[in-house]
């Protein structure tokens, strides 16, 4: 098990790298909502890998902060606030915790909205392209993207023996 001051730089070197990411990651979902909204796939593509990559370094972050706080027996989040008010009496540790924790929940929220506003995109290419390739022949339509009227079907003419 480390010692005091070793755990106070490990957790604290994590944290900042936690931060760190995190505000990354939080510019990186605002440039790819600027991306969406200009329909640009290439960059969307770019953007898409870069968040990835740092969602698996955020990924690798955690782990070792998991790692480091079974070896001290932290198993609750009270335990780890604790444990950490214990490192660092300034409370400092934890005021950047709890700034991680709200800029995740940030990041969340921003790529929920990025979620629907490329699921909306997609469904308005998708609407688009079925009606440009003749494949979208709506109940209500009255003529066929050729022109021709459809053919009539109704149950009041269909009979069975």
């Amino acid at each position: 098990m480390m010692n005091t001051a070793d755990n106070l730089n490990h957790i604290t070197d994590l944290i900042t790298q936690t931060l760190h990411r995190v505000s990354l990651l939080n510019e990186c979902l605002l440039e790819e909502l600027d991306i969406l909204k200009s329909n640009n796939a290439e960059e969307l593509i770019t953007i898409s890998e870069k968040k990835e990559t740092l969602m698996r370094e955020l990924n690798e972050i955690d782990c070792q902060r998991k790692d480091l706080t079974r070896a001290n027996q932290i198993k609750s989040k009270e335990q780890y606030l604790q444990w950490l008010d214990t490192l660092d009496p300034t409370t400092e540790l934890k005021k950047q915790w709890l700034e991680v924790g709200q800029q995740i929940l940030a990041c969340q929220n921003q790529n929920s909205c990025n979620g629907i506003i490329s699921e909306n995109m997609a469904s308005a290419s998708q609407q688009a392209l079925n009606i440009i390739s003749g494949n979208n022949t709506p109940a209500h339509s009255t003529y066929t993207s050729s022109g021709k009227k459809p053919a009539q079907s109704s149950s009041l003419h269909k009979t069975t023996a």
